[in-house]
Parts: C-alpha cells; sequence; structure tokens
C-alpha cells in the first residue's frame, strides 16, 4: 500500500522557520527550504554561547545532548553550572553520537534529528561548530538513531521510505553522510540499533508508522507489529526476529550488558489507560529469549503511563527512565527489579564506566558505583531526548 502525500499546512512557511514545536508536514518545497534553514544556520554560526567559558571544578561531567531554548533546539555540551555550548538546529534532535578520533583532531559527533527526521549533523562539540550538514534524501525520513560500523569509516541509520511506509536501514559515509546503500529493517518504524560483536546489527523496529505529512500522528496502532530483528550488514538479510505476546508493547531503545544481554525500553500504545499503566517498562533479549520483567515488589511508581524514555546498562543492571512518570527505575542484568528513583521529567540517560548520569525537568543526577547516594546538579535547559557522558575534567 503507497502512503500518499497529502495537503497539509506547513511549518516550512511560517515567518519563524527556525521552531521546532510544529508537525513537519509535506510541502513541495520542504527539502529545499531544509536546505536554506541548515545554510542560514551555518552562517549564522552559533553565537548563543558565545563568551569565554567560567572555569570548571575538578571531575566536573561533560555531557554530549541537546536541548532547547524557548522554540530553537541546539546541540552541544552541557557542563554544570554554564551555559551550554553548541549549534543552532533547523528540527529536534534524537540521538547524538560520538564518533571515532583520529590522533590531532578535535572529537566530532552526529547529530540525528526526531523522527521522521530530515537533517543529519557532523560537528565539533566542544567547539560547538557545525563541520557537515546533510538534508535526507526525497522519500526518506529519519529514525532518529545510528551505529558505527565495524570499521569506523561508515554509520547505519535507520530510516523510513516515505512512499511505502518500509523501515530502512542505510550504510553512509562517514565522513560526507552520503547513503552508500539501504536495505529493509524488518518491520515498519525502526528506531534505536546496536552492532553486536559478531558483526551482526540489532534493531529495534517499534512498529508504529509515522509519516510527514501527519508530523508525529501515530498512523496505524491497531495493526502495528513490533519486533526485534537481527540483520547481517552485508547482505541485508534478515537473520533472526523476536516478538512479544503483546503487541501494543513497541520495542524502542536498546542497551547491552557486560555479558551480552540486551535490555529494551519499551512503549505502551494499549488503547486503554489501565492497560498502559499495567504495562512493563523493560524486556531482555537473553540468547534466543525475549522476555519483560517484572517490577520489585511495591517499587511500581503510581504515575506509571507505559512510557519509557530511555535506558542504559552501568553499575552491571539495566536503568530505565520514565519523563511522563518521573522516576528512574533499575533491575539487574537477571531481570531483577531493584529499585526506582523519583526525578521530574527523568529523560535521557548518560552511561561511562563506574558512573552514569540521568537528566530531567531542574536536575541532573551522576551516580557512582557504591555511591550510597547520586549528586545532583541543577538544570536551566533540560537535556532533549538522548545523551552521551563525554569525559570528567
Amino acid at each position: 500500500m503507497a502512503w500518499q502525500a497529502m495537503c497539509w499546512p506547513s511549518p516550512w512557511v511560517l515567518p519563524t522557520p527556525m521552531g521546532t514545536n510544529a508537525s513537519m508536514a509535506f510541502h513541495p518545497s520542504r527539502r529545499a527550504f531544509l536546505g536554506q534553514a541548515v545554510t542560514a544556520l551555518g552562517l549564522a554560526g552559533s553565537g548563543w554561547h558565545a563568551g569565554a567559558a567560567t572555569p570548571r571544578a575538578p571531575n566536573t561531567p561533560r555531557v554530549l545532548t541537546a536541548w532547547m531554548r524557548g522554540e530553537q533546539s541546539w546541540a552541544g555540551v552541557w557542563t554544570p553550572e554554564q551555559t551550554p555550548r553548541g549549534v543552532a538546529l533547523p528540527a529536534r534532535a534524537h540521538q547524538l553520537l560520538v564518533l571515532p578520533g583520529t590522533p590531532g583532531n578535535a572529537p566530532q559527533a552526529l547529530v540525528l534529528a526526531r523522527r521522521p527526521g530530515e537533517y543529519l549533523l557532523r560537528m565539533d562539540p566542544l567547539r560547538g561548530k557545525a563541520l557537515q550538514w546533510h538534508t535526507m534524501e526525497d522519500d526518506r525520513y529519519l529514525g532518529g538513531h545510528a551505529a558505527l560500523s565495524a570499521n569506523g569509516k561508515t554509520f547505519f541509520t535507520t530510516e523510513t521510505d516515505g512512499d511505502t511506509g518500509q523501515g530502512l536501514i542505510a550504510e553512509r559515509d562517514l565522513h560526507t553522510l552520503e547513503k552508500l546503500r539501504e536495505f529493509p529493517s524488518g518491520g515498519i518504524g525502526p528506531h534505536a540499533l546496536l552492532l553486536e560483536a559478531s558483526g551482526t546489527l540489532l534493531v529495534a523496529n517499534g512498529g508504529i508508522l509515522n509519516l510527514p505529512e501527519t508530523g508525529r500522528r501515530k498512523l496505524n496502532i491497531g495493526r502495528m507489529d513490533s519486533n526485534l530483528t537481527r540483520l547481517d550488514v552485508q547482505s541485508g538479510q534478515v537473520l533472526a526476529q523476536y516478538r512479544l505476546a503483546d503487541h501494543y508493547l513497541s520495542l524502542r531503545h536498546l542497551a547491552f550488558a557486560p555479558d551480552g544481554t540486551l535490555g529494551i525500553a519499551l512503549q505502551a500504545e494499549h488503547p486503554q489507560p489501565q492497560d498502559r499503566q499495567a504495562a512493563p517498562a523493560l524486556a531482555l533479549l537473553q540468547g534466543d529469549t525475549l522476555r519483560t520483567v517484572d517490577w520489585a515488589v511495591g517499587q511500581a511508581p503510581d504515575a506509571w503511563d507505559g512510557y519509557a524514555g530511555d535506558v542504559c546498562c552501568a553499575d552491571n543492571r539495566f536503568w530505565v527512565s520514565a519523563p511522563h512518570a518521573g522516576w528512574l527505575a533499575s533491575w539487574s542484568v537477571a531481570g531483577e527489579g531493584l529499585q526506582t528513583q523519583a526525578l521530574a521529567g527523568a529523560g535521557a540517560l548518560a552511561a561511562g564506566g563506574e558512573r552514569w548520569m540521568v537528566g530531567g525537568d531542574t536536575a541532573a543526577l551522576l551516580y557512582r558505583s557504591h555511591a550510597p547516594q547520586p549528586q545532583r546538579y541543577g538544570v536551566a535547559l533540560p537535556w532533549d531526548n538522548h545523551a552521551t557522558l563525554l569525559s570528567f575534567t
């Protein structure tokens, strides 16, 4: 079935095109306008953060993330008690991926537009400088996530064919961002993906169809078919697929534990609120078995609405954030529920060895292995979607 474009009002003709809250409605000149917006951003630079940085306290975290300032989206580096340094974006970002470094060169990062996404950006995060913009090809829209290839010269993105709704994996050149090839993702609405040690790709096909002409509207909830697909990256062949019994559970974000167990953050799409409130937040893939895990006794938050935001593995446990419900929860790698921590707007997670962070509406928490309590930092501009812990300085 072909998904035909419809005549919807377009945010690309608004007087303030840099606003990012409106849905990406279809317009014949949509690609051209995005290209003009990207060019304007490049010429304008990133003056909002200009000025000398104030000295940082020792052992201060630096986090690669995105944020909103009014109607404008940015991507760059957050550090406690400092104005974030970043690049202005034409629309909200989703994942920010740290790229392989080379001796003598500044670190770089890849910024992916939120689905249905229309741009890629390669940037210098420490200097807040855009290095390479790429506007998506006609009828291709980003799913918001990417994974580096084994050789570090290319990367894979989750995408959707705007004509058919088919999920795709594209392999792209790391320097030019141009597409080299593509193959089916194994489902609809591919979102997060990870490269396994064996060289295969694991893709979370969320099962939810979004198209630019209808923005973030979910078009197929009654027919959604979420799955986890293992793909051969050379041939694009589907090697295995895994599904949960409840087809209203959308598999979204992925994280590996040291033993190879895969944690999957879930988003419940049940029509009835009580069913969403009873839904699990986390699933595990262990070997060839995909299963959901239960809450710790007495730990399921009252405000839980079935929406898990992010997942990471740190301190040999899986951590899941719930931005709507306002908490962070953890499970052992074996699936035993451990604890919950209240944090309003808990969303982006950033793990780095024995330290990990979570960003909320007004605060970010820094956890350390064996530390009894997390360290709290004030956040003036909440992290948007995802984050990566760069370093401590």
